[in-house]
């Protein structure tokens, strides 16, 4: 990978550029910010990243088990900031889980958190095993928007799962707001940049920047 002097932040979804530490050595003097999906569970690697910009990584919270609830203050010890990324409406997932895995977002102090539906987009598992069960609802592509429910959920209704995945947002997002939390993510990163002196002004019109969905 190449990175341009000009180029102040980075993400990548590359999960190999994440399992060793000698990339994150070499970034140090760059002085980059970057986001990417989960890094090593490591302690020295989890170091280099943090000393090498690691600003906040995407992790699934795919149950509400101590292995999540470990990794995301891992994390945290590092300075690393977590967005967590929830999927709901799988074939285990009761409206009591869900309600569950809802509340263990708040516990475990992710710093955002983006809630979506069981999508089964074609050509996955997902897809085929949902065609084979004949519980595909709408064919139509334009429907297949991660928020609406295109197939017949186990234990609830398609408007139902639909309902609780809205109120994941509200819960959520209900004592620190959406552009309030991205404000503490953004003041985060300026004072790392004023602390190597990689900070610039202009940054700070970023700070409004929309995320996840839009607040009414």
């Amino acid at each position: 990978m190449t990175v341009k002097a000009p180029l102040k932040e980075i993400g990548w979804y590359d999960v190999s550029l994440t399992e060793t530490g000698s990339l994150f050595r070499e970034m140090i003097p760059l002085k980059k910010k970057w986001c990417c999906h989960p890094i090593e569970d490591d302690d020295e690697v989890l170091d280099l990243a943090a000393q090498a910009g690691a600003w906040y990584v995407y992790q699934a919270i795919f149950d509400t088990s101590d292995f999540i609830r470990d990794r995301v203050k891992h994390y945290r010890d590092f300075g690393i900031g977590v967005e967590g990324s929830i999927l709901l409406g799988l074939d285990d997932h009761t409206e009591d889980y869900i309600r569950r895995l809802i509340d263990f977002t708040l516990e475990i102090e992710l710093d955002l958190a983006e809630f979506t539906v069981l999508t089964p987009f074609p050509h996955t598992r997902a897809f085929a095993d949902l065609k084979a069960e004949g519980r595909i609802l709408s064919y139509n592509w334009d429907e297949y928007t991660c928020d609406k429910v295109v197939f017949q959920p186990k234990h609830t209704s398609p408007e139902r799962l639909e309902e609780l995945c809205d109120e994941a947002w509200k819960i959520f997002y209900r004592e620190k707001p959406q552009a309030y939390r991205m404000f503490e993510l953004f003041k985060r990163i300026i004072y790392k940049e004023i602390a190597d002196g990689s900070f610039q002004p202009q940054r700070l019109a970023r700070v409004n920047r929309k995320f996840g969905r839009n607040e009414t």
